[in-house]
């Protein structure tokens, strides 16, 4: 195998956060995206399909976030022939501020890790 030697490294350094609850994955970046998106549209349905995802999928999602929780984060309320709602709580939107600190702290991090990582 030839070796080739460079200047310079790309070095990157990548993490993913899930926030658990008793064992079981509570919020993770999907669910605050899709958190996200229903505060933007107003609508589990269009938020869905913003994101490429089944309704379905993104009910489940809700539906669990909201079960693990203890209380709801995001309310959904069925709409006859004009669809329904859906709305991000108080508490829903504590989770994505806590979320999003947390991912900013620990990005910093490790920016401030991989400056001073040598090889």
């Amino acid at each position: 195998m030839k070796n080739t030697k460079s200047n310079s490294l790309e070095i990157s350094v990548d993490s993913k956060i899930w926030i658990n609850i008793n064992n079981e994955s509570f919020l993770g970046l999907g669910k605050i995206e899709l958190m996200e998106q229903i505060r933007n549209y107003g609508s589990l349905t269009k938020a869905a399909k913003n994101m490429k995802m089944s309704y379905r999928k993104a009910w489940g999602n809700i539906n669990k976030i909201n079960n693990i929780a203890g209380k709801p984060l995001v309310i959904l309320k069925r709409g006859g022939k004009e669809g329904g709602t859906a709305e991000v709580t108080e508490a829903g939107e504590k989770a994505i501020y806590f979320f999003k600190q947390l991912s900013k702290e620990v990005n910093n991090l490790l920016a401030k890790q991989k400056s001073s990582l040598e090889l």
